[in-house]
């Protein structure tokens, strides 16, 4: 029997170290992403600046110090990619954890770090509400956003898709910029400039405002019902789950986490409900992209 309990757990512990392993290696696929936009941002930052002093146009100027809420939020993305990418084990950003020998230990301390991502993501988003300040920046931009988004599915990040709505907002702005600028060129309309700078500001308060909301209800430990809803039909789609009278999904990071509460048969013995939770996990791994998965047996009769 202890053989048995030690295969298990050097296999649970194998099952960790390799979704960890992942998640790492994405987190630095993610972590280059954000410093190639740091960069690409100092870039527009200083040229549109530029533009904006010799021309005296307000809404490039708001346009430049737009771009510069970038640096400063896409640099807060990377310190929170950094602490949940951190590989020490034995603190969380500096304050000391419980027994690191024991799986559930690590695993908690782990999907904890994780949750950082999530934090400065919200954080982030509050700056792009407070901070609100052309047609050169689109292009740079749209690479930018094309990069951060394909990067943010493939990884299922939240920062980079956060960073990737920043740019588009970006985009946008932009495009509104240049085209407020040309029509104050071509005919004189001087007042463009201020309506300009006034939409700027509202799509850069509605951008940080989505993702503040969104971060926010992950940190409150909200999850989309109807996704509840689709993992309830995936367990129920195995014969011997009789009812699923309770399922809870967390985020942690880019992570989802399971906790399912499930009806099976009283003559059901350890070995056959092991199997049958095993089975369950692998389903919603491979079908949902579900990280890890608790299930709770209860019998249909005593």
């Amino acid at each position: 029997m202890v053989k048995k309990d030690n295969s298990y757990e050097e296999n649970e512990s194998m099952t960790w170290e390799k979704l960890q392993s992942e998640q790492f290696k994405n987190y630095r696929l993610v972590k280059r992403s954000l410093v190639f936009n740091v960069l690409t941002y100092v870039l527009i930052f200083l040229i549109e600046y530029g533009l904006a002093i010799q021309s005296g146009a307000e809404v490039l100027k708001a346009d430049a110090f737009n771009n510069l809420s970038g640096i400063i939020s896409t640099f807060l993305l990377i310190v929170g990619i950094h602490i949940a990418s951190d590989e020490d084990e034995t603190r969380l950003i500096g304050f000391p954890v419980s027994d690191q020998n024991e799986l559930s230990n690590r695993k908690r301390v782990r999907l904890s770090r994780f949750r950082f991502e999530t934090i400065f993501t919200l954080v982030t988003s509050i700056l792009m509400i407070g901070i609100v300040g052309a047609g050169i920046s689109v292009i740079l931009i749209l690479l930018i956003y094309i990069i951060n988004y394909s990067s943010g599915k493939k990884t299922n990040s939240t920062a980079l898709l956060a960073s990737a709505q920043d740019s588009l907002g970006d985009i946008l702005t932009s495009v509104g910029t240049a085209a407020s600028i040309f029509a104050m060129w071509k005919f004189g309309i001087r007042w463009i400039d201020s309506i300009a700078s006034i939409v700027i500001g509202c799509f850069i308060l509605y951008s940080g405002f989505k993702i503040f909301l969104e971060s926010s209800l992950n940190l409150a430990d909200y999850f989309n019902p109807r996704k509840e809803e689709k993992y309830k039909k995936m367990i129920l789609n195995n014969p011997q789950i009789k009812s699923v009278p309770g399922l809870t999904a967390h985020y942690n990071g880019s992570l989802v986490t399971v906790e399912a509460e499930v009806i099976v048969s009283g003559k059901m013995i350890v070995k056959e409900s092991f199997i049958l939770a095993e089975q369950i996990e692998e389903t919603l791994k491979q079908e949902c992209g579900v990280s890890d998965t608790k299930i709770i047996f209860y019998p249909n009769e005593i």
